[in-house]
């Protein structure tokens, strides 16, 4: 099962930092070792375009609807510890017209698919509230991983992808980018990201 990215930025990307190339690793190990699923060619990872009629992200536009289904974000998780979340995500994008699959790319890049201290110990996938000074000590805590994927989603809709929020700076992800993140490749990483799931 796969769906289309849609990489329709204008300007170049920043090279990947080291923790991209980390998060990457462990996520090619996820696919080859528990899903049994082969690495992505080059070209197809290079591609600006992967064909499917099932889900998109236009990362130009982060409030489009992915019409990606819970079962299909599931299927990408499966075997990492944010496996079974994917009616979360779909719920949150309903709710909040934020995008399931960029909510799903940014968990799993800030929470290395879960694994995290923050993320095992205060159920915040997100590094929400985690300052560079004290990631740990002030991170939000949340009763689990679905009030959490909830509370950030209307976050991100509120006070980054909505006109007069008090982030807002347009509603792609390299807009959000300016000051959800210190990493000026946290946008990179995370398109990277949904498209190694897309090979799924």
């Amino acid at each position: 099962m796969s769906f289309k990215i849609n990489f329709n930025t204008s300007a170049k990307a920043p090279a990947p930092s080291q923790s991209y190339y980390d998060t990457k690793a462990r996520f090619q190990s996820i696919l080859q070792d528990k899903l049994n699923v082969s690495q992505p060619s080059a070209a197809a990872v290079n591609s600006q375009s992967i064909s499917s009629s099932a889900a998109t992200v236009d990362f130009n536009d982060l409030t489009k609807v992915s019409g990606a289904s819970a079962a299909m974000i599931n299927q990408a998780l499966e075997g990492t510890d944010m496996a079974g979340l994917g009616q979360a995500f779909v719920d949150a994008e309903t709710k909040y017209g934020v995008n399931a699959l960029f909510l799903t790319g940014l968990a799993a890049h800030e929470s290395a698919f879960g694994s995290s201290r923050i993320a095992q110990s205060k159920q915040n996938l997100f590094g929400f509230q985690a300052y560079d000074a004290s990631p740990f000590s002030s991170a939000k805590t949340f009763g689990t991983f679905e009030d959490g994927i909830d509370s950030v989603a209307q976050y991100l809709k509120t006070a980054y992808l909505t006109p007069g929020g008090k982030y807002y700076n347009g509603a792609s992800i390299d807009a959000v980018n300016k000051r959800y993140a210190t990493d000026q490749n946290w946008a990179n990483a995370i398109k990277n990201l949904v498209q190694n799931m897309a090979g799924i």
